[in-house]
């Protein structure tokens, strides 16, 4: 006969393999960010939409002080919302001569391509 030790034992095993199966298949939960969890960035690109990690590169890379936006991006709340908040302390300013574009946006005209990513083309535009 199986003593009561045992299926203590089995039940324990079976309840930590259920709450692995819900961590790992069912809610999103991804190791990696629990693995590394106090390195800086993780899990940025799990949580925010590519256009804003890009947006953040290419101001870092190019030490730019503020930025202005597309009315593209602008109008939709979400993508707007994530990139200012990312990007804090640089701020939006919608007098910058560095202008933010949607990749699927066309060019302003006698702006230059500063920078071109998968997502995001940079314009720098002369002051008027």
């Amino acid at each position: 006969m199986i003593s009561s030790g045992k299926i203590k034992l089995f039940f324990i095993i079976i309840c930590f393999l259920q709450i692995f199966y819900i961590f790992q298949f069912r809610s999103g939960f991804e190791y990696e960010v629990l693995k590394n969890a106090f390195r800086k960035d993780v899990g940025i690109i799990n949580v925010l939409p590519s256009e804003a990690i890009d947006i953040k590169k290419i101001v870092r890379e190019l030490n730019i002080g503020q930025f202005n936006l597309s009315d593209s991006i602008i109008e939709d709340d979400y993508l707007f919302q994530r990139i200012i908040e990312y990007n804090y302390p640089i701020r939006f300013n919608i007098n910058s001569n560095f202008i933010f574009l949607l990749k699927n946006e066309e060019n302003i005209n006698l702006c230059k391509v500063i920078k071109l990513t998968s997502h995001i083309k940079l314009f720098e535009c002369p002051n008027d």
